[in-house]
């Protein structure tokens, strides 16, 4: 969804934490770190296309590109004078789209 209704040079910034109910998360996400987590985000956002809905498949007509560039994570927690963080994680992973 974010694919089709962004505009192109849209930024798109998806922020996560590592709380999450077992039940609803995928296979790989459970498993992983909140390095992995990033990196899952990421992954999402490379490889994806869209289907704008009359059965055409937008995706800069190279599966290899995907809708977004500039991918880049950030690790937003708070932490405290040690280093330490502060209450939940907090996490951002954005993208351009192209």
């Amino acid at each position: 969804e974010i694919g089709r209704i962004l505009k192109t040079g849209g930024t798109v910034s998806i922020l996560f934490s590592n709380r999450l109910f077992l039940s609803k998360a995928i296979g790989s996400w459970t498993g992983a770190d909140d390095v992995d987590h990033a990196y899952i985000v990421g992954s999402y956002l490379r490889y994806c296309g869209y289907d704008d809905g009359n059965g055409n498949d937008n995706d800069n007509a190279n599966k290899k590109n995907g809708l977004f560039a500039d991918i880049r994570a950030r690790d937003l927690s708070t932490r405290n004078k040690k280093g330490r963080v502060v209450g939940d994680p907090l996490y951002v992973v954005t993208a351009v789209k192209a």
